[in-house]
């Protein structure tokens, strides 16, 4: 599931990425790394920051950096937005970090771990946390290929079933 982002309501909105095709590679310690800034700027708004950043770093992270198959993820979601083969759906990612969901504009390809996942136009790519992929096993690689459906409910991943549950205590 993917939200529809908030358009302000002004005709000079323009939505943000997580990832541009010029991004600089991502610092493992960021913990904003794969959160969609207007998703950021949403939890702002509703003063949910704090809680926002700490569930991305206990629970998403787990209290460590961001692993290289998902630092790989995000270089090979550049190379496609530097391809036009993707672009910005749009929507997030109904659960934390709340990444970007890109579509593809045409059919394609990203490696990640050696491993090679195929998308078709129209389909919806987002990144995977490890909660997610511990989970559901049938993901082998931080992304989902899928043809999303919208949602208005968003979920924070300490209030998932398989949460560690803040391991790393408040910040």
């Amino acid at each position: 599931m993917n939200i529809f982002k908030r358009f302000f309501g002004t005709p000079q909105y323009i939505s943000q990425t997580d990832t541009t095709g010029d991004s600089p590679n991502p610092d493992p310690n960021d913990v904003w790394a794969f959160t969609d800034p207007d998703a950021r700027d949403t939890y702002e708004q509703k003063g949910q920051l704090r809680e926002l950043e700490q569930d991305i770093r206990f629970e998403v992270m787990r209290g460590e950096p961001w692993q290289p198959e998902e630092l790989e993820y995000k270089q090979e979601i550049r190379r496609l937005l530097r391809e036009e083969t993707i672009r910005d759906k749009g929507t997030y990612w109904y659960t934390s970090p709340f990444p970007t969901v890109y579509r593809a504009a045409k059919n394609g390809s990203l490696t990640i771990g050696g491993q090679t996942i195929s998308f078709k136009r129209g389909d919806d790519i987002v990144f995977q946390c490890r909660m997610t992929r511990d989970m559901k096993p049938e993901l082998t690689a931080p992304v989902l290929v899928d043809r999303l459906q919208p949602t208005n409910k968003s979920q924070f991943c300490g209030n998932m079933g398989g949460a560690m549950k803040g391991m790393g205590g408040k910040m």
